[in-house]
């Protein structure tokens, strides 16, 4: 009677450790969907920031050759933006001005020497 009374138990425990734990199952399935896409949403906002910043530095670098190179170009040819916050007018040769004038300067010098050299072959 000791053996039946205990496989009746034992039945009776398993029928109600599988209605418990489908029960877990049942609740905590969304638990585990939510966790599982937030895993998922971690690791590609992780991807997603570390391309955003391989393609932030280039895009730095890019914008520093750039910067360097408008320097250059704003300080030899006067282009850029010209703002004067002085009233004052005041006189500006941009690059190409410069570099008429040196044309010029050059072409006189040469002149001058041939002239020279003219008048001591004569």
């Amino acid at each position: 009677m000791n053996d039946f009374c205990e496989s009746q138990g034992n039945q009776n425990l398993m029928k109600g450790s599988t209605l418990i734990l489908a029960l877990i199952v049942l609740f905590t399935f969304p638990v585990w969907i939510g966790m599982i896409a937030g895993g998922f949403g971690l690791i590609i906002g992780i991807i997603g920031a570390i391309v955003g910043g391989v393609f932030g530095l280039i895009g730095a670098v890019f914008g520093a050759i750039g910067g360097i190179f408008g320097a250059v170009f704003n300080g030899v040819f006067g282009w850029g933006d010209h703002c004067n916050f002085i009233s004052f007018p005041h006189f500006h040769l941009n690059g190409f001005s410069i570099a008429a004038v040196i044309i010029i300067a050059a072409l006189v010098l040469g002149r001058r020497k041939s002239i020279r050299e003219k008048d001591v072959n004569d």
